[in-house]
């Protein structure tokens, strides 16, 4: 991959930082690190045939990562992610011997987390402390600026709903996000007995049960457990109860 990416952006400089791991230096503006274990992992599952244009693709997301963007409040965007990744970033670069990377962020509950990034035509960039404040965004407003942002991303959110568990489908990649859609639980809220439970246990993956049905709620957690080992970019099996316009665990 390396080689790859080399050959992409030959004004960049590419490393092997350690499994699984590359770090792309291309002046003040472009680069960083890229962890590789999400992309080895789709690698292995892709028939042979599709694994090359599985590596073109990353290839040439990474290559556009070294160029540098110019950030724009309207391409921010929230990116619900779980506690420990963030900690397991940061680790590892200090592992490294490299300075922490700071993200914005901000914690959900005690398992999840929403993470700021710029979107762009073929990644994602997360939003440092820096752009940030380049940017001019008030912490008070950047949630709100987000997911407005990310509303007007989406092609459509289609509620799926099934004689025990609900589904929201979005695009494929944001469906956690859709945690912070207010208005969504709002509605889905008034057709339910009890409490809404929530499931994310991948980025592309947002389930959902009645709190008042206790085998509804059995089979979310038995779905969200299964799904969550299955899945290419995991996030976690727990269970989060909606409280007011808050996801508390279950």
């Amino acid at each position: 991959m390396a080689r790859r990416v080399r050959a992409a952006a030959p004004d960049a400089q590419v490393r092997v930082a350690g499994e699984l791991e590359l770090e792309i230096a291309s002046g003040p503006d472009g680069g960083g690190r890229i962890y590789l274990e999400n992309a080895y992992r789709m690698y292995r599952g892709l028939a042979p045939a599709e694994r090359e244009e599985m590596i073109e693709r990353f290839v040439r997301s990474f290559a556009d990562a070294t160029r540098g963007f110019e950030p724009t409040r309207e391409a921010i965007i929230p990116i619900v992610k779980d506690r420990a990744w963030l900690d397991e970033i940061e680790a590892s670069v200090r592992a490294q011997g490299g300075e922490s990377q700071a993200k914005v962020f901000e914690p959900l509950n005690d398992h999840l987390a929403v993470v700021y990034a710029i979107d762009t035509p073929h990644n994602i960039a997360y939003l440092s402390p820096g752009m940030l404040e380049t940017l001019g965004v008030e912490r008070a407003e950047l949630r709100a600026l987000a997911v407005r942002n990310l509303r007007g991303l989406l092609p459509g959110i289609e509620v799926q709903r099934g004689e025990k568990l609900g589904m929201v489908v979005a695009d494929g990649n944001y469906e956690a996000s859709l945690l912070l859609f207010d208005d969504l639980w709002a509605r889905e809220g008034e057709r339910l007995r009890g409490a809404m439970v929530a499931a994310v246990p991948a980025r592309d993956l947002l389930l959902f049960a009645d709190g008042a049905d206790a085998d509804a709620v059995a089979q979310l957690q038995d779905l969200a457990t299964r799904m969550r080992v299955e899945a290419t970019y995991a996030l976690t099996d727990r269970l989060f109860v909606r409280k007011g316009e808050d996801w508390r665990p279950r």
